[in-house]
Parts: C-alpha cells; sequence; structure tokens
C-alpha cells in the first residue's frame, strides 16, 4: 500500500463534504493491507495532522501561491500533505518529500498541475528550517464560537494549554477487565509476550496507559481473551462517577458498542442486571459479542430509539446511565475531522435529543435511585441548556448527586467544576477526551 496515496482518498472523502469518521476509514485501511508498525502510524499521522493543522497549511501554502484555495480540492490536498511533512514530520529528507509528492499528483491524475506542485514542494524545502521552527508553536485553531464559550471557564493560559494539547497525538489508555485478571498480572505479561510497554494510573483504579500500537495491542492474545479493553481515560472517570454496585438493575441509555456498559459490569462484578439500550443493530452485536468475550453475562441489549416509550420491563431501576449523542467537541484530540463535520448550529438539534433521552429515563428511576447525563463535548446548549431545561420539567422531588466522601480521589477532584453543580473534564486535564456529566438522586 502507498501510505500516501491512502491518506490522500481518505482525506479527500471528507474535503468533499462526506460525513465520515476518520479513524473507522484507517483502522479499515490498515486491517486491510500489510503495514509495518511505522506506516500504520505515518498513515494515521498524515490523515489527523492534515485536518488539525488545516488552517496553518493554508497560510503556508499561501506564502507560494496567489489563491491557493482557488486550486482543486485534490491539488490543495497534494500540496498540503507535502507542507505537512516538510514543517511537522521532518524525519523524512527533503528530496524524497518532493519527489514522493509529485509522485502522488501523478497517481491521482492531477497531470496538468504536476509543475506548480513541483515548484511549490522545492520553494518549500528550501525553507524547511523556517517553517518546523513555526510548527512548533502551533496549536489547534477553534472556531470563534467555541473558543468564546470555552473562554468562560479557563484562564488564558489554560486556554493555550488546551489547544496546545488537542494536536498531539492521542494517548491509548486501556481498561482491565477485573473478572479476569488483575492490573499488575496485566502489565507484567504484556512486557514479557510482546514488550509493550503499560503504565498504571493511580488516578483510577485499573486504568492503564501505553504509548504502543492500537492494532498491535488487539492482536495480543490478552485483548482476544477479553482481559482488557481500550477505553478513553475521559469515560472511565465518567462510570467511576457513575458508581454502579453489584447487584442493582441498571439502565445505559445510547450504549453505544459498549465501552462504558462493559465497565459498569465489571464494577458490580457481573451481579446484578444491565440494560444496554441503543437504536443500532450492529453496535449491540459489538457488545454482545465483547460481553461474551470478556466472560459478563448480566447485561441484556435492547435496541430501541430512548426517545420513544420503552419496554415496561425498564421501570423501577436503580441506576440509569444517559450516554447522549453530541456535537463531540470534547474528541478533537482523536477526531479532529468534527471541525469539518460540526457547525454551531448543529448544537440545537443535539440538545433537543439529549433533552428527550433523559427526560424520558428519569421515568425509569425508583425512589433514592440515579440518573447520570454524559456527554463528550461542551457547548452551552448541551450542557448548561440541557441541564436547565430537565430541572425545569423536574422540578421538585430530585436532588443533584455527588460521588460520597472517598470515592472521588484527589487527583480528581479538578473535574468538579467551581459551579459545584456538574463535572467537567478538559481535554488537557489528562490529555483524554472532554466530558459533562451531572447526576441527580430521585427523593
Amino acid at each position: 500500500m502507498n501510505v500516501r496515496l491512502e491518506a490522500f482518498h481518505i482525506l479527500n472523502r471528507l474535503f468533499r463534504g462526506e460525513q465520515i469518521f476518520l479513524d473507522k476509514h484507517y483502522s479499515s485501511s490498515i486491517k486491510t493491507a500489510e503495514l509495518s508498525i511505522s506506516d500504520r502510524s505515518f498513515l494515521v499521522q498524515l490523515v489527523r495532522g492534515i485536518v488539525k493543522f488545516y488552517p496553518q497549511l493554508q497560510e503556508m501554502a499561501a506564502t507560494y501561491l496567489p489563491k491557493p484555495k482557488s486550486l482543486p480540492k485534490k491539488v490543495q490536498i497534494i500540496v498540503y500533505l507535502g507542507l505537512f511533512q516538510l514543517s511537522v514530520d521532518t524525519r523524512i529528507p527533503d528530496y524524497a518529500v518532493v519527489s514522493e509528492t509529485v509522485e502522488l499528483a501523478r497517481l491521482t491524475d492531477c497531470h496538468p498541475w504536476i509543475k506548480l506542485v513541483n515548484a511549490v514542494m522545492r520553494k518549500a524545502a528550501t525553507e524547511r528550517s523556517r517553517w518546523s521552527k513555526e510548527a512548533e508553536h502551533w496549536s489547534m485553531v477553534l472556531p470563534q464560537w467555541l473558543e468564546r464559550y470555552w473562554k468562560k471557564f479557563l484562564t488564558e493560559d489554560e486556554m493555550n494549554q488546551l489547544k496546545k494539547s488537542l494536536i498531539l497525538p492521542p494517548i491509548l489508555y486501556l481498561r482491565v477487565n477485573t473478572l479476569k485478571t488483575n492490573a499488575q498480572r496485566l502489565l507484567e505479561a504484556l512486557y514479557k509476550k510482546y514488550s509493550i510497554v503499560v503504565h498504571s494510573l493511580p488516578t483510577l483504579p485499573n486504568a492503564l496507559s501505553t504509548q504502543s500500537d492500537y492494532t498491535q495491542l488487539v492482536e495480543t492474545d490478552e485483548y482476544q481473551k477479553g482481559y482488557f479493553s481500550i477505553h478513553d481515560f475521559s469515560s472511565q472517570v465518567m462510570v467511576h462517577l457513575f458508581a454502579p454496585k453489584p447487584g442493582e438493575k441498571i439502565v445505559d441509555i445510547g450504549c453505544g458498542s459498549g465501552g462504558k456498559t462493559l465497565m459498569m459490569a465489571q464494577i458490580m462484578k457481573n451481579q446484578g442486571c444491565l440494560y444496554a439500550v441503543d437504536v443500532h443493530q450492529e453496535k449491540l452485536k459489538t457488545l454482545e459479542a465483547l460481553a461474551r468475550r470478556q466472560g459478563i453475562d448480566i447485561i441484556q441489549t435492547i435496541r430501541a430509539d430512548a426517545t420513544q416509550p420503552l419496554p415496561q420491563e425498564l421501570l423501577n431501576v436503580d441506576r440509569v446511565f444517559v450516554d447522549a449523542p453530541c456535537s463531540g467537541w470534547g474528541t478533537l484530540r482523536r477526531n479532529p475531522e468534527i471541525l469539518f463535520l460540526r457547525n454551531e448550529s448543529d448544537n440545537k438539534s443535539f440538545a433537543e435529543k439529549q433533552f428527550q433521552l433523559l427526560y424520558r429515563a428519569s421515568a425509569f428511576i425508583k425512589k433514592s435511585g440515579i440518573i447520570f447525563y454524559c456527554v463528550c463535548t461542551m457547548t452551552p446548549e448541551e450542557t448548561e441548556g440541557v441541564m436547565e431545561a430537565f430541572e425545569k420539567r423536574i422540578s421538585e422531588g430530585w436532588k443533584m448527586n455527588f460521588p460520597e466522601e472517598g470515592q472521588l480521589q484527589a487527583e480528581l477532584k479538578p473535574i468538579i467544576i467551581a459551579d459545584g453543580k456538574s463535572y467537567i473534564i478538559w481535554p488537557h486535564y489528562f490529555h483524554s477526551d472532554g466530558f459533562f456529566g451531572k447526576a441527580w438522586r430521585k427523593l
């Protein structure tokens, strides 16, 4: 496989306006091709890098071209791929970047533009040291409306930290399946058998981190046997705050493929009943397969639109986790395509659905039960807006719920925002996804 050509094809789909998530496409490419670990990494770096540094690469191109935005999209992508390698990924020699970028123009039937691509690459290569120094100071360029909102909660220094953190590669976080092993045994096995270095995280029980390759991890016997899963740190924190207990009856609304659901079942020690509700049958099938692999049998999947009436068997539950579909702005570090797929007007439509999910789910809670709302985004409509609408509708009979004393470790205290009403994890806290959450207890 020609890695640059594959990166071009993926980016071309995104820039043509297709609603695609990049990880799905480069993961598919990795699975269907015999790629070395370095080539896998290079493909992901190219695809994510062009999207993350799109504004900077446009400015860089404008140094050599009068109107780079007027070029055909295919040509723009080729130029940006070359400029990215000259500025950010400086491991590749100048001559190789120039020749490979020109070859890419040939392979993509951009023959009328080959001379232009060659001229731009050669000129940029002569100024490579300048661009690489400038690239050291690049950070994520956020939509103005989003940056204005986030500045309500973050100082200027924190905002700069956040934007700088978003351009870094996402850290791979693991979750130990405590039903089959423990952290120490897993650490030792991965290192002894595969030379994979994994670190424990004292801030959260059974959470681990690694710099290893994703594909290498999922090919291990330990993953295939369900000893661990790949699970973002912030997502694990949300389940930790939800605090499921063994023997409880719990509903997970919007469970998707079940990363949080599986963690709940492990914390519950596979005791009780856990209903996993989602509208997508394929995701539920994936969850069922993962549950079997991990030795979990308390999960019952239900295909349903939770904005509509749900089965009566879900009444009188101890806890409901509303993992609502959202705009995803908290996932920019690993899903930078959100910058192209979403705009401010989308927030309202997401918020309307989130409110419906939350309000309908509240009817299933028994007395003293808990409902937990969670989204991997931080927009006013999907956080404050949904909270205010929900609390206005339920009026009395509920109160805010926070973890019991001692449950939340001192290192995690910063996730409780200053207003003392909800949880928020900013992406730069743990170099993981950004999340918002809030919980209520029924009186």
